[in-house]
């Protein structure tokens, strides 16, 4: 397998019904996504509840062969909550079955990212993204 190197990042405003993510949920996404993405996890899912009650939410690491995937939820109480998602992993993946995995799971409203390769030794390609629900635009 050749390594691929490629990190997306996305930051979404979601639907405002979505009220909390516990660990077994966010396992089941991470079971989904790893298995989209055909990577294998390493060790257990790193969970935790906010403890900082001005952003009250969940938020998860879990680290995979060579690469990661973490994701941090807000709940704004009545506006649209929010999630910042990140996945880093060596081997390449369809970015739209990702964004679709988040559309199905928090039920996106508007969201923007970066997809960028980061291997050593070569110039980064960087595409900002963004959409509308699961629509995926590339805007540079």
């Amino acid at each position: 397998m050749e390594l691929q190197h490629i990190h997306l990042t996305v930051n979404a405003k979601i639907d405002p019904s979505f009220k909390a993510l516990p660990r077994e949920e966010a396992k089941r996404f991470v079971d989904m996504l790893l298995k989209e993405i055909g990577m294998k996890p390493l060790g257990d899912i790193n969970w935790a509840d906010a403890e900082d009650l001005d952003f009250p939410g969940q938020s998860f690491v879990q680290m995979i062969t060579t690469s990661h995937c973490s994701l941090h939820f807000f709940d704004h109480d009545g506006e649209d909550n929010e999630v910042y998602f990140d996945l880093y992993s060596c081997r390449s993946f369809d970015t739209d079955k990702v964004i679709s995995l988040l559309n199905d799971k928090f039920g996106l409203r508007s969201w923007h990212g970066v997809l960028f390769t980061r291997a050593t030794g070569e110039e980064p390609e960087i595409k900002k993204i963004s959409g509308q629900k699961q629509k995926m635009e590339i805007i540079n």
